[in-house]
């Protein structure tokens, strides 16, 4: 069943805009901290992994990845999947003295830009149907209760840290606390669909339009489908205009129902949905963490990332594909160069994009901080110059990002 659930949404869109989404049931607010379920492969003795990662059994690898996406969709107690019950970043990295009560919503979501949809440095801007999205960041409670024991959140702290070192301490001593091995962070991006009509959605088919090592954002891909918002069922083959029809129900969404929010949608009415079109799910089962990404496709049972997709991946959650990177090298691509791992929504957009692996990426996440750009794949060794006098942040950039005065 989709997400007609509540869901506690704070959202800020591209205009800047900060307004509330509230729950529909005082529960909703309410509902309490819900974990991966046991029985979910979470967490995997590092052993395990390691064994799979050296021996590069791609198949338990992805195994792996849509077990934890199993888990995370299980339905909470309020309904909804687990995840709609964990932190937000803005909650993670909250000021000291914020007052907590116990009639705060202390999970409320906010949307923001994805940092890879923030303005860059001769990058273009976001104006292309397909390009404007809203995200947010949500941390289990392991991953919380670590930034905030050891106040990764102020950037004090990571000063502190940095200046700790010795000159010269090479890298892998120069780093901040690790993350205990529960620890999960996610990001979801959403993109609107209009109550009435069909919208066009980009569908991403490995297809680029330009050059591979070009931007190949989703204004750029050869295939829309349109989202159909008034039935529950559309025949598999129907076709509009030459672009695939598929039902609302085939994403997770929510509604948009509040004047204030539609007030900061450009475009929006009251009564259009957010869908869920990606997300990231990093774990610390290993010490360069668990990469997988997962985005939504009208054919989801078709190509090699749909393989090794468990049964007990059901409902809604079955319409989306899956990469995953245990390692910033192995196992190499067919041409024999580094391991690539990216997320088209969030990734194609840049030069070199589509090669890319994420962990090569959050690998350079450090204090102090430097841009993510560009992005690329291969491993960097422990003495490479960009490292130099910086502290590494645990692969993750929503520290450095964050972090508070």
């Amino acid at each position: 069943m989709t997400a007609l659930a509540p869901i506690r949404l704070l959202i800020v869109l591209l205009a800047g805009l900060v307004v509330a989404l509230p729950a529909t049931t005082a529960d909703a607010q309410t509902d309490p901290y819900t974990p991966i379920p046991p029985g979910f492969d979470f967490p995997t003795p590092a052993a395990t992994l390691e064994h799979f990662r050296q021996t590069e059994n791609v198949s338990q690898l992805r195994r792996h990845a849509w077990w934890l996406w199993a888990g995370i969709n299980q339905e909470a107690a309020g309904g909804g999947p687990v995840w709609e019950t964990w932190y937000p970043a803005n909650y993670a990295f909250r000021p000291e003295d914020s007052v907590e009560t116990p009639d705060t919503p202390l999970r409320q979501l906010r949307f923001e830009q994805p940092r890879q949809f923030q303005p860059q440095p001769g990058q273009p801007q976001l104006e292309a149907v397909g390009q404007a999205a809203l995200s947010f960041v949500l941390f289990n409670q392991e991953a919380l209760d670590h930034t905030r024991d050891e106040k990764l959140y102020l950037r004090s702290t990571l000063n502190t840290i940095n200046n700790g070192f010795p000159a010269g301490t090479p890298l892998p001593d120069r780093k901040i606390p690790d993350y205990p091995p529960e620890s999960v962070v996610l990001k979801l991006v959403w993109q609107v669909v209009k109550q009435n009509g069909l919208t066009e959605q980009p569908i991403w088919d490995f297809e680029p339009t330009k050059p591979f090592d070009e931007q190949n954002g989703p204004e750029t891909w050869k295939r829309k489908v349109l989202v159909d918002p008034s039935r529950l069922h559309v025949p598999d083959g129907e076709m509009n205009n030459g672009m695939h029809v598929v039902s609302l129900q085939r994403f997770y969404h929510v509604e948009l129902d509040t004047p204030e929010l539609v007030n900061s949608a450009p475009g929006a009415v009251l009564g259009d949905y957010a869908v869920l079109v990606c997300m990231h799910v990093t774990t610390r089962e290993i010490e360069d963490w668990v990469w997988a990404t997962f985005w939504w496709h009208d054919r989801p049972n078709s190509g090699p990332l749909a393989t090794d997709r468990i049964d007990t991946v059901t409902g809604v959650w079955r319409n989306y594909l899956m990469d995953v990177a245990y390692d910033t090298v192995t196992p190499r691509e067919f041409d024999g160069t580094p391991n690539a791992c990216m997320n088209p929504w969030l990734e194609a957009r840049f030069r070199s994009g589509l090669g890319s692996n994420c962990m090569t990426c959050h690998q350079r996440s450090t204090w102090p901080q430097e841009s993510f750009l560009p992005v690329t794949r291969g491993g960097l060794a422990p003495d490479d110059p960009y490292f130099e006098n910086r502290t590494r942040l645990d692969f993750l950039w929503s520290i450095g990002d964050r972090a508070r005065p």
